[in-house]
């Protein structure tokens, strides 16, 4: 890719990617190893310096840099009605087939992907460890990894800058445990996994994207699903990823505020950020958390939880604002990261967008 790309946001997008989008632009996703913004190798922060503009939740794969290659001066690639890319006045439309984001659950479907195409191998040294095809294994030197086994025979395996994986810990790749995660004693990570940065896992985990510094540290299982930031599932938190009717799984869309079929018979949860679940939480397949959620439940809520909601269910209630913005800043704190100076007004504005699914 030779040319300079603009990532600009749409709004209806960044609406049908909540909860995950409430507190970050859709740019700012993480997907594989990075986030979206960081897989365009020459990203500019201004249009005019532009090349192209680009969506931001257009797909950075090889076959979309092929296509942006391919995009005459003066056009745009479209796509029912809503523009993908557009170089110079972009006056000629052009129907695109450039892979985007139009759901949360897409990031599940192109994890696999991304994994593939972004983790080489380092060939390390096994030390104490067992290494099933280490041509596909990378392991930071800063990282300690003890008595672990570590698979890469279906797909290669990241372990990052200062990752800690506990002794017993099992890894089926393709997995990226990126800088600073950590694993607890017997940690199970299965296929197309990301731990994001700062996080810490424990018990069973398949199919995932942690957003950084989250944390499921103890036993229970999570499948097919995606944690937000500074979220916290308590021990024995466990989500069903599958219907026992094996049917395809409906999910809560912000966009039509009601249910949405995905297509899809695996499906987990959505879980926003700043989520704090109970120990023995048990979450239905195709839940959906909104940010800012304090919650514990001996039975299954409901499949859709509006942000700030608070409490053991069936009494859930309003969270406190000011109990949810200390709330907050505590975890970040606990996480050795700055509260930023627009936490309460971005706060402030979830709070009144998911007012009305709160009374």
């Amino acid at each position: 890719m030779q040319f300079k790309v603009y990532l600009f946001e749409d709004l209806t997008i960044k609406c049908a990617l909540q909860p995950l989008t409430q507190h970050r632009k859709v740019a700012e996703l993480w997907l594989g190893t990075s986030t979206l913004e960081n897989k365009w190798p020459k990203r500019v922060a201004a249009p005019e310096k532009a090349d192209i503009l680009v969506l931001s939740a257009v797909l950075p794969l090889a076959t979309t840099f092929a296509l942006l290659d391919q995009l005459p001066a003066d056009s745009s690639y479209v796509q029912e009605g809503r523009i993908l890319a557009q170089r110079g006045s972009g006056k000629h439309l052009l129907t695109s087939t450039l892979p985007f984001l139009q759901h949360p659950e897409d990031l599940l479907t192109y994890q696999a992907a991304f994994l593939q195409a972004e983790i080489k191998g380092n060939h390390p040294n096994p030390g104490n460890n067992t290494l099933i095809n280490p041509e596909n294994i990378y392991i930071h030197p800063t990282a300690q990894v003890q008595g672990s086994i570590l698979d890469a025979s279906k797909g290669p395996i990241h372990i990052g800058e200062g990752v800690n994986l506990q002794i017993g810990t099992l890894i089926q790749g393709p997995a990226a445990l990126l800088e600073g995660a950590t694993t607890n004693i017997g940690a199970k990570i299965r296929p197309n996994t990301t731990v994001g940065p700062g996080c810490k896992v424990g018990g069973e985990i398949n199919h995932c994207i942690f957003f950084p510094f989250s944390n499921k540290a103890h036993e229970g299982y999570l499948g097919n699903s995606i944690v937000g930031s500074f979220s916290n599932l308590g021990a024995l938190t466990n989500g069903s990823n599958l219907r026992n009717d094996i049917q395809k799984v409906s999910l809560y869309d912000y966009t039509l505020k009601g249910p949405r079929p995905t297509g899809v018979t695996s499906l987990g949860q959505l879980i926003g950020d700043y989520v704090t679940t109970g120990v023995g939480t048990h979450l239905n397949t195709g839940t959906v958390i909104g940010s800012h959620c304090n919650l514990s439940s001996i039975g299954f809520p409901p499949r859709y939880i509006p942000s700030f909601s608070f409490g053991e269910y069936p009494a859930l209630r309003a969270f406190d604002f000011d109990k949810a913005f200390a709330s907050a800043c505590a975890w970040m704190k606990l996480k050795n990261q700055e509260i930023p100076e627009n936490l309460r007004q971005s706060m402030e504005e979830i709070w009144k967008a998911d007012t009305s699914f709160r009374n």
